[in-house]
């Protein structure tokens, strides 16, 4: 049985397995998909870890986005202009780097029809997701943006008084599950821009959302980018092309099961845990 998974620090409660499930069934794939939670002192041995445990490749979330990027034989164009890899897999003995997040978030600005030419544009954060949300809004025609971002996790944003635009992204972990209470930005600043986004999917709506929608944002959620970047890992791991149609079925199947989940109080309220960021 092939094996595939997540590499985090926190992913006890990740929704990454289910969506790689209805993959494995849906093509008949004899593989299993894990949870690799691994601390800052022994995230150098992973790779030697991959080799003798014979796992294929592996997804990568915070806060481990750029820890291989000098460490690996090959790495896609997107993600050495991004600085972050999210996807590490192994093909003939060597290990390869990849960025899915980056196709994710594109899908997500499409699917909810947001031009970002000629728009102001605010990124809260400035990790590895932060950095594939840039290159996707620059090949979109976006020149108008600006990163906010704390210091250190202890300290605020220091926001400029003029602030405001278009559209306002989050892409820290601030609000996650379990952590919901939390939003880096006021209404205050919310009030002056019209579409908010957040990268994070568990909660569904994290306050960040729910206080945009208040002030009369138009709110996105990270879920879309979540599934999107899933399916993209996919086909690189299989060296396949899924048809749009087939995409749409899987999406469904997801959504789906993700209902299911959450009915069986696996998942407890809106709770859909695990950051993309990207970190999703």
């Amino acid at each position: 049985m092939r094996k595939f998974g997540l590499l985090g620090k926190k992913l006890s409660h990740s929704l990454s397995p289910l969506l790689h499930k209805v993959f494995f069934e849906e093509f008949g794939v004899e593989a299993e998909y894990n949870l690799y939670e691994v601390t800052e002192t022994e995230i150098d041995n992973f790779k030697n870890y991959m080799l003798e445990n014979s796992i294929e490749g592996v997804n990568i979330t915070v806060p481990y986005k750029k820890v291989f990027l000098d460490k690996l034989d090959y790495i896609s164009d997107e993600a050495k202009e991004i600085g972050a890899i999210n996807l590490l897999y192994i093909k003939d003995n060597k290990f390869y780097g990849d960025n899915t997040d980056y196709y994710g978030f594109k899908y997500t600005l499409t699917k909810n029809d947001i031009d970002v030419k000629n728009k102001k544009i605010a990124i809260i954060g400035k990790g590895g997701a932060s950095a594939s949300v840039d290159k996707v809004l620059k090949d979109m025609g976006a020149d108008d943006i600006t990163f906010y971002f704390r210091k250190d996790k202890f300290s605020q944003i220091e926001f400029p008084e003029n602030i405001g635009g278009d559209i306002i992204i989050n892409t820290t972990p601030v609000g996650m599950y379990p952590n919901v209470e939390y939003n880096l930005v006021s209404k205050e600043i919310l009030k002056k821009f019209k579409v908010a986004i957040d990268l994070i999917y568990n909660p569904i709506e994290t306050k960040f959302l729910k206080e945009a929608k208040e002030c009369g944002l138009k709110t996105i959620n990270g879920l879309d980018m979540l599934i999107e970047q899933a399916l993209k890992t996919d086909e690189i791991l299989y060296g396949i092309l899924l048809s749009t149609q087939l995409k749409k079925k899987i999406r469904k199947k997801i959504k789906k099961a993700r209902v299911w989940l959450k009915n069986r109080d696996f998942l407890k309220k809106q709770d859909f845990v695990e950051s993309p960021r990207t970190e999703y």
